[in-house]
């Protein structure tokens, strides 16, 4: 589903969730998108980049 999304505003959200104090719920209305397109975006960056840094999310 995000694969519709431009890289311009992958990168935005990324940007804008870095940015201390900055919930999801603005980010979405920042970028004109629903919540759950900016959640997908986020959780498949996550599963793409491993940010567990090598954690199973099984033994947590």
């Amino acid at each position: 589903m995000s694969s519709k999304i431009s890289e311009a505003v992958k990168e935005e959200i990324f940007k804008l969730i870095s940015t201390p104090g900055m919930e999801i719920e603005e980010i979405s209305k920042k970028v004109n998108l629903d919540l759950e397109t900016v959640k997908n975006i986020l959780t498949e960056e996550y599963f793409k980049c491993n940010l567990d840094h090598g954690r199973r999310l099984c033994c947590r």
